[in-house]
């Protein structure tokens, strides 16, 4: 389990931080383990495997890999979905980055999208709002509802956590 000075310093790998080049599966995979790791509290399950990949792209929720390499755009919405699906379907996450895929840029949806996670983050293990002035931009109120559905379900498990340490220590 992360701990709060580990949430604190959480940053999200904005477009430009994905390698520009294009990598192969266990590649994907160990990066992207790298970045989502922090949010997966069971230890015997691999957050990231080559066969969730496989059947992401199976299910057309992400398009396949062109010659057996994955691309920027790849690594940045599986990370979103590696994020999101304790907390959203699989559809629904889709259906997301399709709606935004179509109001924005990939790369504009994609750090719309880090920009809130980082600052529902910031809300939830806080307890203060930390608002983004975005309010403008199209599609911003389901991508921050998105972030802080996630934000507090990752306090809910931090708060089961401790109550759960706090109670063994107490036990011994």
């Amino acid at each position: 389990m992360y701990t709060l000075e580990e949430i604190e310093k959480y940053r999200c790998p904005r477009w430009d931080d994905w390698p520009d080049l294009d990598l192969y599966m266990d590649q994907v995979v160990s990066v992207l383990e790298r970045k989502v790791s922090i949010f997966y509290t069971d230890e015997q399950a691999k957050p990231v495997t080559a066969m969730m990949i496989n059947n992401y792209v199976k299910q057309k929720i992400i398009t396949p890999s062109k010659n057996k390499k994955y691309q920027r755009e790849h690594l940045a919405w599986l990370y979103v979905i590696f994020l999101l699906k304790s907390v959203l379907s699989l559809t629904d996450i889709y259906n997301g980055i399709k709606l935004l895929s179509r109001l924005h840029s990939i790369e504009k949806a994609y750090d719309l999208f880090c920009d809130e996670i980082e600052s529902a983050l910031a809300t939830a293990f806080s307890g203060k709002e930390s608002k983004t002035d975005r309010d403008d931009i199209e599609g911003i109120q389901i991508i921050r509802s998105i972030s802080l559905a996630f934000a507090y379900t990752q306090r809910a498990k931090f708060l089961f956590a401790s109550r759960k340490k706090s109670e063994d220590v107490q036990a011994e």
